[in-house]
């Protein structure tokens, strides 16, 4: 498995476990503002995606789901970038491949923690 497929793989696995998650969980676990995932639910759910429904225990949250469209779009889309990253890692060896997935991974990622003054 290539180095962004795995990570890809791994945060899709974290955000699919248990079924429907709430928006909240959802924007902290794809480090997005809420804001910004409202506007991208709501394209989500215009195309038959996504769906979001009020939380039966707490009404003033909403919990989204992938639709069976959402799940079969998720699979081409993996299948379009596996066919992508082949190409892009085909020079290096899978112990490369281990060695770049280590690197990368100590890489921080993480903008509220830079100071950008100019």
């Amino acid at each position: 498995m290539s180095v962004t497929r795995q990570c890809e793989s791994s945060r899709r696995r974290a955000q699919h476990q248990g079924g429907p998650i709430d928006q909240r969980a959802l924007a902290e676990r794809l480090e997005v503002d809420p804001s910004v995932l409202v506007g991208i639910l709501n394209d989500l759910e215009r195309d038959g995606l996504a769906d979001r429904r009020r939380d039966p225990a707490d009404r003033r949250r909403h919990n989204v789901a992938i639709t069976e469209a959402g799940s079969a779009a998720l699979g081409k889309t993996n299948a379009a970038l596996d066919a992508v990253e082949l190409g892009l890692f085909s020079g290096l060896s899978d112990q490369e491949q281990g060695v770049l997935r280590g690197l990368l991974a100590r890489i921080d990622t993480h903008a509220d923690d830079f100071d950008c003054q100019e």
